[in-house]
């Protein structure tokens, strides 16, 4: 036992007691300083990947990380490590103390859709949340009391859990939100409109209709749905509603995601096209959020910057096609990005596009196949860059091959005839020549092309495009006026509409030359050039130059 001395709380004094006694401590044993130390430095890695702030559910109050390390060590558990930490064996043991410092900071995360006036940060007052008494904090209150009704004295809510006037920690904030929700011990659902448990109730919520909801119900291992009057939605025993079967059927027809996928997701830019129909039909508050709100389904962090609009989704398209070369995501239907015309402006553009269907090629392994949407759209990337010339392709009546007569020398109009060479890959690149504006390695990803489109200049046989499609004979090409897109009808495939800034001569009859469009074949400019000039259905006087 030790003394208290007056004016000292029992912390204060058990400090001092143990401070006086380190000059006599037996061989192999640890002063408190030395303890104190490892504590800290392991509560600082753990924090290190959690939120920058967090809600106290017992006060109420906001404590940023310099704060939280300072409560953990008002706790009794900092005490009993203290107390129970004191030789060097036990300091060797520093997975016992992580798992205290852990379970200290395990907290859980809010996953809701903003509604009025939601409180901020800056309106969250020091002796925080728990004494007022307005509704416009009910929110904030009821998440408090239903996190620690489950355990938790830690909670994270977006609306004043981040500091909005700092732009480096609304970066941090946005760029960590998935690992965020990935890390929490539970995650909040509130479905604020949502009055019964039932299946119909639960489908028709519009958190489904929220951008960021998609990241945070991936994101989280553990979920608790959670009606508008804080009741849980399932009157299960089962803590963890994802293990539920009945919500998980309804969650995967609400999100149209796979169970698999919905129990456990694992960040990567594979399948964007399927990743992106998963958020065609959710909305955000700011334009900008439609591609923020995705980064971490995809794996990656980009530069947040408010005030770009549309061209934040068009850089997210961008640096999956860098990672992936995916030539698919040009495949879309709707209005273009401010940036590039050749890229959507939002994942609703995703919605009605027509489908890149999937064969198996020769080494086993997937293909896509393109549209001739998509085709028309990445001639037109490169039309400024290449000449007209020959046609060299011939459609196979009913089959997806092409063939190309060797033909040396120049076609009629001028242009190099380049042989035909198969290629495996399946992105669009260009092989870089002399002439070429870009620097750097030998292959030019179209990504690259997107971000920087070239000046005109005249190609040479040096430099090739290699396209991964399929052919397909136009029979027919009607323009409506009310979508502002071409129907068209080909063979072997089924109708879609097609987007294009070209003015194009709608027919209703087989048209002078049949569109086609080769295989998986390496083209030289003469081909691409036939191509696009073929996508204009034999404009003489338009597609003589280009």
């Amino acid at each position: 036992m030790f003394h208290i001395a007056d004016g000292q709380s029992s912390v204060e004094s058990f400090h001092t007691a143990r401070s006086e006694a380190e000059g006599d401590r037996p061989p192999g044993s640890v002063g408190e300083g030395q303890v104190k130390k490892v504590i800290q430095d392991i509560a600082n890695s753990i924090l290190r990947d959690m939120p920058l702030r967090l809600l106290n559910t017992d006060d109420g109050k906001i404590y940023a990380r310099p704060a939280l390390i300072t409560k953990f060590e008002e706790s009794p558990q900092f005490r009993s490590l203290l107390t129970l930490t004191t030789t060097r064996s036990a300091l060797k043991e520093k997975q016992y103390i992580f798992e205290v410092v852990k379970h200290f900071f395990a907290y859980t995360m809010l996953s809701h859709r903003w509604e009025g006036d939601e409180p901020g940060f800056i309106d969250i007052p020091q002796e925080g949340v728990n004494m007022l008494s307005t509704l416009r904090f009910d929110k904030v209150r009821n998440l408090c009391r239903q996190a620690r009704s489950c355990g938790f004295h830690w909670t994270w809510i977006d609306t004043c859990c981040i500091d909005q006037r700092s732009s480096a920690e609304v970066q941090k904030s946005i760029s960590s939100m998935f690992s965020w929700y990935r890390g929490s011990a539970l995650t909040i659902i509130y479905l604020s409109d949502v009055v019964k448990s039932s299946d119909q109730a639960l489908l028709l919520s519009e958190w489904f209709r929220r951008g960021w909801t998609l990241q945070e119900l991936l994101a989280a291992k553990v979920i608790r749905l959670y009606k508008k009057d804080w009741t849980p939605f399932s009157q299960s025993t089962t803590f963890n509603h994802k293990e539920i079967p009945e919500i998980l059927v309804a969650l995967e027809s609400a999100t149209g995601i796979q169970k698999s996928y919905l129990k456990f997701y694992s960040p990567s830019v594979e399948h964007p096209r399927v990743k992106l129909r998963w958020a065609r039909d959710r909305v955000t508050k700011e334009k900008e959020d439609e591609a923020y709100c995705l980064m971490g389904i995809f794996g990656f962090t980009m530069l947040v910057n408010y005030g770009e609009g549309d061209q934040a989704f068009s850089r997210l398209l961008m640096e999956i096609m860098k990672r992936t070369g995916d030539a698919t995501l040009l495949d879309w239907i709707g209005q273009p990005s401010t940036l590039n015309s050749c890229l959507p402006s939002s994942p609703r553009c995703f919605s009605n596009a027509p489908f890149a269907i999937t064969e198996m090629s020769l080494d086993g392994l997937p293909r896509p196949l393109l549209s001739f949407a998509l085709v028309a759209r990445v001639v037109y990337v490169l039309k400024r860059a290449t000449r007209r010339a020959r046609i060299s392709t011939r459609l196979q009546s009913g089959q997806n091959t092409s063939q190309e007569s060797n033909v040396d020398g120049p076609d009629d109009d001028g242009a190099p005839h380049i042989p035909r060479t198969t290629s495996s890959q399946s992105i669009f690149s260009l092989r870089r020549s002399t002439s070429f504006p870009f620097e750097g390695g030998e292959m030019i990803p179209l990504a690259k092309l997107l971000e920087k489109p070239p000046k005109p200049y005249n190609l040479n046989p040096e430099i090739h495009i290699t396209v991964p499609c399929f052919v397909h004979e136009v029979l027919s090409l009607y323009f409506t006026p009310v979508s502002g897109s071409y129907h068209c009808r080909a063979a072997g495939i089924q109708s879609f509409s097609l987007v294009t800034s070209e003015n194009l001569e709608p027919f209703a009859s087989r048209p002078p030359f049949p569109v086609t469009l080769s295989v998986g074949t390496n083209l030289g400019s003469a081909t691409v050039s036939g191509l696009f000039a073929r996508i204009q259905h034999h404009h003489a006087t338009a597609s003589s130059t280009t």
